[in-house]
Formats: structure tokens, sequence, C-alpha cells
């Protein structure tokens, strides 16, 4: 699976994107939603919720927990040693289920890409 983050101008704001490779049947990518869910806070605000995603994910993998859950407005992920499945807090059918080092890798991918400076056209992609 690929995500790709890019840098997005509106009107009034820029902010990052992400897509992914990895489509549902309504051409929707879950864990892009899931990344973007800000909780309506400007995007740099999102860094303490991303890590907070990624701490959750180590206890599980260390065995130090049976699981976690981690979201956010829209957007949440139940962590299990099996893997993470995540999903929409409000449609039943919408979720995705990815590995644990890809939720990992997307979640550290996402955090510094937003951390880098803002250009339009600016884009990664990022193999997990």
């Amino acid at each position: 699976m690929k995500i790709m983050f890019s840098w997005k101008i509106s009107e009034e704001f820029v902010f990052p994107y992400c897509t992914s490779d990895n489509l549902n049947k309504d051409d929707i990518s879950i864990l892009s939603c899931l990344l973007m869910d800000d909780g309506g806070i400007p995007y740099i605000q999102s860094i303490p919720w991303i890590q907070k995603g990624i701490e959750k994910i180590d206890p599980v993998v260390n065995g130090k927990a049976k699981s976690a859950s981690w979201d956010r407005e829209a957007w949440g992920a139940l962590i299990t040693i099996n893997g993470a499945k995540i999903y929409s807090l409000f449609e039943e059918d919408y979720f995705e289920e990815i590995t644990l080092e890809q939720l990992r890798i997307a979640l550290i991918s996402w955090m510094n890409f937003i951390k880098t400076r803002p250009e339009h056209g600016k884009s990664e992609e990022i193999e997990l």
C-alpha cells in the first residue's frame, strides 16, 4: 500500500492532504481519512494527537497491553496485536484493517510531513 502526502491551497488556507492507493468501494481511503481528521483545529496542533496514536501502538506490540483505542472527531483505530482496524465513528461499514507496522509508519510519516514548511506542489510518497 502507498500513501501520498501533499500540500493543498484553498482560498484561505494551506493544509496537508493525504491520499492512498488502497480505496474502498466508494473510492475513499479510510487511512487517509484518519490521518486528516484534524478535529477542527489547525493541522500543526494535531501533532500531539498523532504522537498519542504512536504511543498507543507500542504497548500492544510489546505485550504490555492487549488492545488500545485511539480516535478523534470522525475516525478511530482499534489497535490489537493482530493489527489495526481503522473505522468511521459514524458509518459502521466504513473500516479498513492494516498491520500495526503500517499504522505506525503512516503516523510517523504524516507527523513528519506536517512538520515541514508548507509548499505548494510539494509531495511525498510512502510505501507501507
